[in-house]
């Protein structure tokens, strides 16, 4: 693999221009707040003691997984069997999809989508794309999908909520998909990293809770996300226990087990006070409004996202395009990922709005004015 992973190399970009002096608005992809008391102690606490290796991570913190999993949703989940820590859901991802899919064979994805490419090739598979459309809210497409699948398919992946466009598949569309891989003997992996950031509509539905005794269905979670500390690079998969126990052997092999100083802090997450995230999460359809509005005002359009911390923006009115589009913004003191390192269309970019909201008034406005040089 020669190329890298595009979020990286685009905030190296991005920060290149910093350093040359352009101003850039400040927004992270997830909620800008700082760790509460609680899970500075409980990651401190873990610095300070050795713990006893558990490769399938530590009992306690899958205990309250599944515990959460059980009054959100409704679920039975098995700690022991059902659920591994892993380092972050791309770990999981990519660990599951080389302990599953043997190396020559396809995998249908929806898309624009996450960074799925590289760990799908460095796993000797190879990615189908199937576009979704913007004019239908980039909704799962299964008939697509169907469409997509050969001899060689194997596997489908899927954003739930999607990212890069925050749309929401219903349960319809997941109980859908998972008929369609029963028919054709495909697994499906769920990437389930935003599960919290939902603003509207029906809401998440997790895909396990549509099939939860399902051998050929994996999801995997950002811990790291949905508790803000994305720095500690923690996660975990979900699966029945046949499916488990295979892609457990490979993270032996791949990783041993996960630190204690994260697993300690996702557990006090968890397990503690959440009010710190709840005021955060309940004012981010106000800040994904603001920049709708911004948006729109600058005469560019979006799909409005049902979840997410980030909006999908079509700039063909801005006549640039793929890099040139990337530059663009960035002179307007904007940081956008470019479409096609989502797999969509190069004249969209991804804008996040985690930030304060006057920061996001600001982003608004700079895009008026990049509207403005461009039609000058």
């Amino acid at each position: 693999m020669n190329e890298r992973l595009p979020a990286l190399a685009f905030t190296e970009h991005a920060q290149r221009w910093a350093a040359a002096g352009h101003h850039l608005v400040p927004v992270r992809g997830v909620p800008m707040v700082p760790m509460p008391p609680h899970v500075v102690a409980a990651a401190s606490e873990a610095a300070a003691r050795v713990f006893p290796r558990e490769s399938r991570g530590s009992l306690p913190l899958r205990e309250a997984i599944a515990s959460t999993l059980s009054v959100h949703h409704g679920m039975a989940v098995d700690p022991d069997r059902e659920l591994l820590i892993t380092h972050g859901a791309q770990h999981g991802m990519s660990v599951a999809l080389r302990a599953l899919v043997a190396p020559g064979a396809e995998v249908v994805i929806p898309a624009p989508t996450y960074f799925f490419d590289g760990m799908v090739r460095m796993a000797g598979l190879t990615p189908r794309y199937v576009s979704t459309d913007a004019a239908a809210g980039w909704a799962l497409d299964v008939d697509a999908v169907e469409k997509a699948i050969t001899a060689r398919t194997r596997a489908v992946i899927i954003c739930n909520p999607n990212n890069p466009t925050g749309a929401v598949p219903t349960r319809r569309e997941l109980s859908d998909l998972l008929d369609l891989a029963a028919k054709h003997g495909l697994y499906v992996f769920s990437d389930e990293s935003y599960e919290r950031y939902v603003h509207e509509g029906p809401g998440y539905v997790p895909q396990r809770s549509v099939r939860p005794t399902s051998d050929h269905l994996v999801t995997v979670t950002s811990l790291s996300k949905n508790y803000a500390f994305t720095g500690w690079r923690i996660g975990y998969i979900h699966a029945a226990t046949r499916t488990l126990d295979a892609i457990h052997r490979a993270f032996e092999w791949d990783a041993i087990n996960v630190g204690d100083v994260p697993q300690a802090a996702a557990h006090a997450a968890i397990t503690g006070p959440q009010d710190w995230l709840d005021v955060e999460f309940a004012t981010m359809r106000e800040r994904r409004d603001i920049l709708q509005s911004g948006i729109e005002a600058a005469g560019f359009t979006a799909v409005r996202p049902a979840a997410g911390i980030f909006t999908f923006v079509d700039f063909t009115a801005a006549g640039v395009r793929g890099d040139d589009l990337e530059d663009a913004l960035l002179q307007a003191g904007v940081s956008g990922l470019v479409g096609s390192g989502f797999q969509g269309p190069a004249t969209h970019a991804r804008l996040l709005y985690g930030a304060a909201a006057e920061d996001v008034r600001q982003l608004g406005a700079r895009l008026g004015e990049l509207a403005q040089r461009r039609a000058s």
